[in-house]
């Protein structure tokens, strides 16, 4: 059984592979197709290509060889038939010369079609060449001498007004002859002329060839310009260094952030200046000079939570001084104002920027929310507001000292704002409602004791009463309900001596009322709370100095006791 099952396998791998190569040779037959076609293609192209499009170039390279054989002959037979006689030979070659050009033409004319194009091009690229680094520039000619080249007119305009400056040349400063002034910087002739970019001079150089030719003694310097203004020159410029380099480690502050330069652009120019004592100086003198004064105005600009006085305080100064210098300014400022300060400033302000930190509070929002568990009128602060806190990092500028501006660079909070959430009662006092009596600006104080037993005024048995007892007709007063007079905040409602439990209301502008000897434990509100009109405070009680139940009332007008009687819309009684 296992042979034939091996049998049976090995048949099977038999026909796999016989099969398998016919279809592999089936399938490459199937893709060398499109090859053979595509190179058959591209042959045939190349053939006619060659056949038609190249005949002129196999006919040139056919001439070329036929050339070049000729031209050994012709070499071999000249060298061998006048050997000696240079002069034949140099003839015989110049006639083989035009009868192989005759022969040949097609070559010569071939050789021509191409070397031309070449040689063109080769030229037109020195050309072009030459001409990128040269430039159209004003030949300046000085004294009958050319002295440079500038870009334009302008160029040797500044380079002369910069001799003027180095030689002090004002209108007191010009030599006369025979009253005819003469300038010693003359004018210069100039014309355009095409030079290299190299060749042009910068107006300093310019400069320096003008006072050269001049008639003044020069000397080699550094000059020290400061915004552009001859100040003077120093014959060493490590010496002018050294001398600014002196008045910024005065200002240095040690802190790692703070960038300390001048407010006015130096410039050091070394060049050729008049050797005389009103140019050329010392250290000392450049030193004197920088640490002078000079007229410009120095201003202040008005930063958040300034005040007039604040500021002049600040820089040494009065207010009246401040006022003097600023006519149109008045004691309410605003932020970014700017403030006259003086009049002179430093010669060279210094100028420090670094950074600065600073905490900022972050103000919370106070949220209302209303709620029908308190009484209209009533506030309850459920969530105390907190400040926020953020730190804030500013680039700042300072010049002599004076904070000049600043901008924010970046802005972290370290703790968040928590708002404020306050309750808002909107319910109604039900204690109170439809039972409140008004007969005047006050509603009547109590819900039932109408009767007034006592009045403001002298009193016969114990001297003067500073309000009004009311009380039920009839008797039984107590535990009838007290209510507010008017709506207000309660600043006192607990014990209080001979008033006994009393409640006292302030209704601004200087206004409140007052109300006395009730019963304990009846208090409804307390100290803070805002109350609104006819809203129960209390009960009549017999608390304190007192002879009976009642509810004692008074009206203060400025903490000062005033009859009640106008308030509540009745008149003024009499007590016995």
């Amino acid at each position: 059984m296992s042979e034939i099952i091996y049998n049976q396998i090995y048949y099977l791998g038999l026909q796999t592979i016989r099969y398998g190569k016919r279809f592999f040779r089936w399938l490459w037959g199937l893709i060398l197709k499109p090859i053979k076609a595509v190179a058959t293609l591209i042959f045939t192209v190349i053939i006619v290509v060659d056949k038609f499009a190249l005949k002129t170039f196999h006919e040139i390279v056919d001439e070329i060889r036929d050339l070049v054989a000729d031209f050994k002959k012709v070499s071999f037979k000249i060298a061998v038939d006048d050997e000696g006689n240079k002069k034949g030979a140099f003839q015989r070659f110049g006639h083989y010369v035009k009868v192989a050009y005759n022969k040949y033409k097609k070559v010569f004319l071939y050789g021509l079609n191409i070397l031309l194009p070449i040689l063109s091009f080769c030229l037109l690229f020195n050309i072009a060449n030459a001409w990128a680094d040269t430039t159209f520039a004003l030949e300046i000619n000085y004294n009958d001498q050319i002295i440079g080249y500038v870009r334009s007119e302008a160029d040797y305009k500044e380079a002369r007004e910069l001799a003027f400056d180095r030689l002090d040349i004002t209108a007191s400063n010009m030599v006369s002859d025979n009253n005819q002034e003469k300038e010693l910087i003359g004018k210069a002739d100039y014309k355009i002329k095409p030079v290299k970019l190299s060749q042009i001079s910068n107006s300093y150089e310019i400069c320096d060839k003008l006072i050269a030719n001049s008639d003044s003694k020069i000397t080699n310097a550094c000059g020290i310009y400061v915004d552009g203004s001859f100040v003077c020159a120093l014959k060493n410029e490590t010496d002018a260094i050294s001398v600014f380099d002196s008045i910024l480690a005065e200002h240095e502050t040690g802190e790692e952030n703070a960038v300390v330069s001048f407010v006015e652009e130096i410039e050091y120019v070394q060049g050729l200046y008049p050797d005389n004592e009103n140019t050329v100086k010392d250290a000392s003198y450049l030193n004197e000079k920088l640490n002078s004064k000079k007229s410009e105005a120095r201003y202040y600009i008005v930063q958040s939570g300034d005040t007039v006085s604040q500021i002049a305080q600040k820089f040494d100064m009065t207010t009246t001084q401040l006022f003097n210098l600023n006519p149109e300014l008045k004691e309410n400022i605003y932020i970014g104002q700017k403030v006259l300060l003086a009049n002179e400033v430093n010669f060279i302000r210094v100028q420090i920027t670094k950074t600065e930190t600073k905490q900022v509070e972050i103000p919370f929002e106070t949220i209302k929310v209303n709620t029908n568990s308190l009484y209209k009128g009533d506030q309850k602060t459920v969530i105390k507001g907190v400040k926020g806190l953020e730190e804030v990092t500013e680039l700042v500028t300072y010049i002599d000292g004076v904070r000049i501006s600043s901008k924010e660079v970046s802005r972290t909070t370290i703790r968040e704002a928590v708002d404020e959430k306050i309750q808002v009662g909107t319910k109604q006092n039900s204690s109170t409602s439809g039972n409140i009596v008004s007969y005047g600006r006050f509603v009547w104080p109590t819900i039932g004791a109408n009767r007034v037993s006592s009045y403001y005024g002298k009193r016969s048995l114990n001297g003067w009463h500073g309000g009004i007892d009311m009380v039920k007709p009839g008797g039984g007063s107590t535990g009838i309900p007290v209510v507010a007079a008017e709506s207000g905040r309660v600043t006192l409602a607990k014990y209080n001596g001979s008033y006994g439990y009393c409640v006292i209301i302030d209704h601004g502008n200087g206004l409140s009322t007052l109300y006395a000897h009730m019963k304990p434990g009846s208090l409804r509100v307390s100290a803070g709370e805002y109350v609104t009109r006819g809203q129960q405070v209390g009960q009549i009680g017999s608390t304190g100095f007192v002879t009976g139940p009642h509810l004692h009332f008074e009206v203060r007008v400025n903490g000062n006791r005033v009859d009640p009687a106008p308030y509540l819309g009745i008149k003024t009684g009499i007590n016995e």
